[in-house]
């Protein structure tokens, strides 16, 4: 019963109608869709990138803090993530959608808008607070992970389940609206940190004028996304209507019942993860989720690698563009693979080109004696690998909206996160144990095996797999429906 919706989007109702005509999916979704993406990933990419500064400016010859930082970020999601995506799930069978994101993201924001103030007063007053500034520290630590578990439980509702309502299981809209959103985020990673270097720039290096900017559009984000996700529901009624038709009724009660006997001990952790590894999509994506393991990123370990190496505030925020650029070109070469090729098949070759591209970076930090080739072989190999990255990134998830259920879709996604969180946390925790930055050999030897090893569980889970042996390309899917937007 788990490949329900898979079938649906490969083979349409005999008589011509597609499911749920009428319902429509116009570009002003997509119009809307893209605008609260756009300001609420550029606030938080220029939140972090801050923090991280400033994090770094507390203890400025160690990983150690932005190492706790995202080891409690990361620890968070992983021990909350199933639970926020089972209180999704609740949300939709009690018609709830809506309530349910807009209650995560007051608290995501405020969380955001707390840490700023924080970090401002902090910043005016440390020498004056003696030992409140250890506690302030902590508060900002502990608020930015629930602002991150936040942020990652909107992204599950969001992504895992409102987008396909949405597109109503035409699987190249689907695809498109994937890539478009991600293209978004990938645009903000590439913006954002360079803004922040100007900002910084523009304020004389100085932290507390950029915090209170930093709230300001924290605040403004807020409220568009608010205004554009009611304006969403007010345009697809499927969003706020109860689920199912009087066509599939009777099948939605099979599901439902089927479901009910293994989501007696879903709301617990383990249980989330019974029903994640049911799913046939479950090993590529723990494959996904190793990757975040990885060091080799444009991440906050090797960005304080970098900074300690010597490079400047304005060479990061490039070489952190470059990587957004190359991920957006890896959602190009996504979007065209997939009008020739299967998903499974696109997953396995662009996570062999990561392997490839790593295989460059990790040589690099072997001839640290060389400053300019170890650095530019680290970088050079880390920029080009966003493309196999990104482009396995759209695949997996697409295999996965094709192939979850609507009831478990919120458990599921809310369990990929916090395996993703899980290694986010190793990541985090290595860069703790091995916190002198001389040492970053060890953290990159670490994240390349993962990733090594992310290829195999998806050559095994995913190529090799008979569950997606019949998912048709997006060309296909195209010739099969009518009426589709472009």
């Amino acid at each position: 019963m788990m490949q329900v919706e898979s079938r649906e989007i490969l083979h349409p109702n005999n008589d011509g109608q597609e499911r749920g005509e009428g319902q429509g999916t116009p570009a002003s979704v997509t119009r809307l869709l893209i605008t609260c993406y756009i300001f609420d990933r550029f606030a938080l990419v220029i939140y972090e990138f801050v923090l991280i500064i400033f994090l770094l400016s507390v203890y400025q010859d160690s990983l150690l803090l932005v190492s706790i930082y995202g080891l409690n970020a990361g620890l968070l999601v992983f021990f909350l993530g199933g639970k926020a995506g089972r209180f999704f799930d609740t949300g939709v069978a009690n018609n709830r959608r809506l309530q349910s994101v807009l209650l995560i993201l007051t608290g995501q924001y405020s969380c955001i808008l707390a840490c700023c103030a924080i970090c401002y007063i902090l910043l005016k007053l440390d020498d004056n607070l003696g030992d409140l500034s250890k506690v302030l520290l902590f508060l900002i630590i502990l608020l930015s992970g629930f602002g991150m578990l936040s942020s990652e439980a909107a992204a599950v509702s969001i992504e895992n389940d409102w987008i396909v309502v949405i597109c109503d299981n035409k699987a190249d809209y689907l695809g498109s609206l994937n890539v478009k959103l991600r293209r978004v985020h990938l645009v903000s990673r590439m913006v954002g940190p360079i803004a922040a270097g100007y900002c910084l720039k523009g304020f004389d290096n100085k932290l507390e004028p950029v915090f209170l900017v930093i709230g300001i559009v924290a605040l403004v984000s807020f409220i568009v996304k608010y205004k554009c996700l009611k304006r969403i529901c007010s345009v697809v009624p499927a969003l706020v209507m109860q689920r199912g038709d009087d066509a599939n009724m009777e099948e939605q009660r099979i599901v439902e019942e089927e479901q009910d006997q293994r989501h007696c001990s879903s709301c617990s952790m383990i249980g989330g993860y019974v029903i994640y590894f049911q799913q046939d999509i479950a090993l590529g994506g723990l494959g996904e989720s190793l990757l975040y393991l990885n060091v080799m990123s444009s991440g906050d370990i090797m960005t304080s690698y970098l900074i300690w190496r010597g490079l400047s505030l304005n060479w990061i925020g490039i070489v952190r563009g470059a990587t957004a650029i190359t991920g957006l070109l890896g959602t190009a070469v996504f979007e065209l693979s997939a009008k020739k090729y299967p998903l499974r098949t696109i997953a396995t070759a662009s996570i062999a080109f990561q392997v490839a591209c790593l295989s460059v970076s990790f040589c690099g930090t072997f001839f640290v004696s060389n400053g300019n080739l170890s650095l530019s072989m680290l970088v050079v190999g880390v920029i080009v690998s966003r493309i196999g990255l990104w482009a396995n990134d759209l695949s997996i998830f697409q295999l996965t909206q094709h192939t979850v259920h609507e009831n478990v879709r919120g458990i599921v996604g809310g369990s990929q996160h916090s395996i993703n969180a899980f290694f986010y946390a190793l990541h985090f925790t290595s860069g703790i144990i091995w916190a002198d930055p001389s040492k970053f050999y060890i953290l990159c030897l670490l994240g390349y095996s993962a990733v090594i090893a992310a290829f195999f569980l998806m050559l095994q889970g995913v190529y090799f797999s008979s569950a997606f042996q019949n998912v048709a390309t997006v060309t296909s899917s195209r010739e099969k429906y009518t009426n589709v937007p472009e």
